[in-house]
């Protein structure tokens, strides 16, 4: 299973509304850039950027490429200086995710590391 489950609770014909529900089942972890944001899915195009709430600092777990992972979180539309804020670089995928206009934004908390 390369992907997984991932929910994504919008309204009918709506790409992405923020602040919408998203859960995702056994979801394959791609690349994990940054110590509160990773990429889920199969590859390097077809991927959705995470970002964890509630850290406060570091993750409390670790994760890498292959893991999975699942999680409920909502939808958040990215703001012009999202990547940037984030310290999301351009070879970590910020054009990628300025052009899908849209992000994961999960509490830590709900993350759980499948084995």
């Amino acid at each position: 299973m390369l992907y997984g489950r991932l929910t994504l609770t919008t309204a009918q014909g709506s790409r992405a509304n923020d602040a919408a529900a998203a859960t995702a089942h056994r979801v394959r972890v791609q690349s994990v850039p940054a110590d509160e944001g990773f990429w889920v899915g199969p590859d390097t195009r077809d991927r959705l950027w995470v970002t964890l709430t509630g850290t406060h600092g570091e993750s409390v777990f670790t994760m890498k490429r292959g893991d999975f992972v699942e999680f409920t979180g909502v939808i958040a539309r990215v703001t012009p200086n999202f990547t940037t804020d984030s310290g999301i670089t351009r070879d970590e995928g910020a054009d990628q995710i300025n052009q899908q206009g849209f992000y994961l934004s999960a509490p830590a908390s709900s993350v759980k590391l499948l084995s």
